[in-house]
């Protein structure tokens, strides 16, 4: 049983040497490569900062000798014909699908409602939604009254000459 342990044993010595020098290869070339790499990416970095460097000059030489062209703003509304074009009573959905309120976006309809609400031209309706002011609440429906019963006319007399 001995004996046999140490043939194992220096097998294993000679096979970590074997292995160990694999290893060491295998390592050296990475380690190659990593330094190679490692110099493509400062000229790549290098190559960048130089175009940065261009773009930058550039941007500032082309600005003052090009004409910049203005930003689009959005049209302007006239808010009130938009308030007169809508019902006596309407909801949030009803002005966004204005034809021409309805292309702003949900906070800036908030923002016209609660001005026209400051203004007095505006209030919450009871019923849900907003109502102008000058337009009368909603009357509650009065419960019918019974019609009278029919009373039947009496028939037409006949007329008597003479009488």
């Amino acid at each position: 049983m001995a004996r046999r342990s140490r043939i194992l044993a220096s097998l294993e010595g000679k096979l970590g040497a074997v292995i160990r020098r694999e290893v060491s290869k295998v390592l050296r070339r990475l380690k190659g490569q990593i330094g190679r790499r490692e110099r493509e990416l400062t000229a790549l970095k290098a190559e960048f900062a130089k175009g940065m460097d261009l773009l930058r000059k550039r941007l500032t030489t082309g600005a003052a000798a090009a004409r910049r062209r203005p930003r689009r703003r959005a049209r302007q509304i006239n808010w009130k014909k938009v308030f007169g074009s809508l019902p006596a009573r309407f909801t949030l959905k009803t002005l966004a699908g204005h034809p021409v309120a309805g292309t702003r976006p949900k906070p800036h309809l908030y923002a016209v409602l609660s001005r026209w609400k400051k203004e007095g031209v505006l209030a919450k309706d009871s019923a849900g939604g907003y109502r102008k002011v000058g337009a009368k609440p909603p009357r509650k429906r009065k419960a019918r009254r019974a019609r009278p019963a029919r009373v039947q006319k009496p028939a037409a007399r006949p007329e008597t000459p003479g009488a």
